[in-house]
């Protein structure tokens, strides 16, 4: 798994206080999420960050989206060969 802190683009689904990370869009390619594996929050400046470990096209992400700023990043990518 190699680490990146790229801005991305994310559709979600919002039900109830739970966000749902559905599509994201990266180098120029969709990234369809197939399967949430893991949500944690943790606090960076006072503000509440939640990260998604998510499953998609055979490969693993790390997603962060930073609730103060409302702005998603791609933390760390391992693809499948």
């Amino acid at each position: 798994m190699f680490d990146l802190h790229e801005p991305i683009n994310v559709w979600v689904f919002f039900k109830g206080t739970v966000i749902q990370p559905y599509l994201f869009f990266w180098k120029g390619r969709q990234v369809k999420v197939d399967k949430i594996n893991l949500v944690h929050t943790s606090r960076d400046d006072g503000s509440t960050v939640y990260h998604f470990s998510v499953s998609g096209g055979g490969n693993f992400y790390r997603l962060r989206f930073d609730l103060k700023n409302l702005k998603w990043f791609l933390e760390a990518v391992e693809e499948s060969d």
